[in-house]
């Protein structure tokens, strides 16, 4: 009886690690779209991603346009993750906390964000545009994603403000693993001093 119990708390450690690298990546997302700094052209663009009723002030071509759709599931999809992690997070952390595996869950999830992100970024680091395609493949696996460098779209959207974006969420995400790391080990810490 006390094994199955041992699996179940690793189970949910587990559990939670995979569930809180998605919640933050796409927490780090969200806000790092949110504040960072846009052109207007990018401005509209994107609020027509996230409500398809806003008006597009550019001239999109009609591949352009294709794949904004495409963009925008894939934008609809995140947030339902998101929204569903965040959710999932708060009945895993409550399940720890009672169950006095909090500290384990944060520490084991923190650790997991910044392996993750950290070989991401490595990757990234090594061959950005590499991972760039990779990205596009894996979401857009219908390919109309390569645009010419004079396109509207690419003019719109430069390779560069997607490394400062992807730069951006790596690095709050790594904070937000760094943070889960620093405050599961201190109550650990702290429970053992209890004990």
């Amino acid at each position: 009886m006390k094994n199955s119990k041992i699996d179940l708390n690793w189970v949910i450690i587990i559990l939670c690690c995979v569930i809180l690298s998605v919640l933050t990546i796409l927490f780090s997302y969200h806000t790092t779209l949110f504040f960072f700094p846009q052109t207007i052209a990018q401005e509209n663009t994107i609020g027509y991603l996230n409500d398809n009723t806003v008006t597009l002030l550019q001239n999109y071509t009609p591949l352009e346009l294709s794949h904004l759709e495409d963009v925008q599931k894939v934008m609809s999809t995140a947030d339902k993750i998101f929204y569903v992690s965040l959710v999932l997070s708060f009945i895993l952390l409550i399940y720890g906390f009672k169950r006095k595996l909090l500290p384990k869950m944060l520490l084991y999830g923190g650790i997991s964000i910044v392996s993750i992100i950290g070989l991401i970024l490595l990757f990234s680091v090594i061959s950005f545009n590499s991972s760039f395609t990779a990205f596009h493949e894996i979401f857009f696996p219908q390919g109309n994603w390569q645009f010419p460098s004079d396109s509207l779209l690419i003019q719109t959207f430069p390779l560069d403000f997607f490394i400062k974006i992807a730069f951006i969420i790596f690095i709050q995400t790594l904070c937000w693993g760094s943070l889960f790391i620093v405050v599961g080990y201190h109550l650990q810490k702290r429970d053992r001093c209890k004990n």
